[in-house]
């Protein structure tokens, strides 16, 4: 008797298809608003805890639970559990050392969050397009003739590719990691040591694969 299926991998950072209206709203005021999110996490306690709640508010807007976002992030949690040790004066502990190492690490925690959010609900044609048309009109208020028929995007074409390789490179380590747990390749340092190299080594061919394909098109930056 065959054995229960296993539940689709949910992928850090991956899209989720759907019609919601972030899904719709335009992606360069999405990638503005993580920003923003960003920014004002870390300028005051008022508006961490209103990033907070946005993100909070937006993710079950797109029916994503929270605790979703921050899957890919143990690294990021051993690091800010680090951080935060090294700010407590140990032995002797205060409240307030402790309420302001908690507040360091959330703050941490917010960007992340919030790309995620943005990745699930914005491909990356989208963000391209987005960036290249705000990109040329900027240019076209600059050049005229007929040189303004040569306007190319080129600073939204390199941003799309460098934030198209965040959920790239989340989805090879879990393809890897799902390989060395058919594997039975116990987890620890020693599945870091297999896992490391060679996602690292993916995306390097990733990449080598995406300028031959822009030069293929006459796109060499």
């Amino acid at each position: 008797m065959a054995g229960k299926l296993r539940p689709a991998l949910r992928v850090p950072f991956a899209y989720r298809a759907g019609k919601s209206f972030l899904h719709r709203a335009p992606a360069a005021l999405k990638l503005l608003a993580v920003m923003v999110l960003s920014t004002v996490a870390f300028a005051s306690i008022p508006g961490l805890a209103l990033a907070i709640l946005l993100i909070l508010v937006m993710s079950a807007a797109v029916r994503i639970p929270p605790w979703e976002l921050l899957k890919g992030s143990k690294p990021l949690a051993v690091l800010s559990v680090c951080i935060m040790l090294l700010n407590l004066n140990l032995p002797n502990i205060s409240v307030n050392d402790l309420c302001a190492g908690i507040i360091a690490v959330l703050r941490i925690f917010v960007p992340f969050a919030a790309a995620a959010l943005l990745f699930a609900v914005t491909t990356m044609r989208e963000l391209r397009l987005s960036l290249a048309a705000i990109e040329i009109r900027v240019k076209n208020l600059f050049v005229t003739g007929h040189k303004k028929k040569k306007t190319m995007a080129f600073f939204s074409l390199g941003i799309s590719l460098m934030l198209g390789f965040i959920p790239r490179f989340f989805e090879l380590w879990e393809t890897a990691n799902l390989a060395c747990e058919a594997r039975s390749c116990k987890r620890g340092p020693r599945r870091l040591l297999i896992l490391i190299p060679l996602v690292c080594e993916r995306m390097m061919e990733t990449a080598a694969d995406t300028a031959l394909a822009l030069e293929a098109r006459g796109l060499d930056l």
